[in-house]
């Protein structure tokens, strides 16, 4: 399962495993998703905050996104 946002591709290559590439500047703005099997979000990688198009594309597809949410 791929999911395209406006700036993002979220590329899934197993249920506990994603990653996101910017769609211009590819791995140089990319990191890793990794998820329990709920489907909470556990940890990523590559940035130091995840962009809210990445973690609104995710809630919108049924993925709890709260360890990502900074107050």
């Amino acid at each position: 399962m791929n999911i395209q946002t406006k700036r993002f591709e979220i590329m899934f290559k197993n249920a506990e495993y994603a990653y996101f590439e910017h769609n211009k500047m590819g791995d140089d703005y990319a990191g890793g998703l990794w998820f329990n099997l709920k489907g909470e979000l556990i940890d990523y990688d590559g940035v130091y905050e995840l962009p809210n198009e990445i973690i609104e594309a995710l809630q919108n597809k049924g993925y709890n996104m709260d360890y990502a949410i900074i107050d």
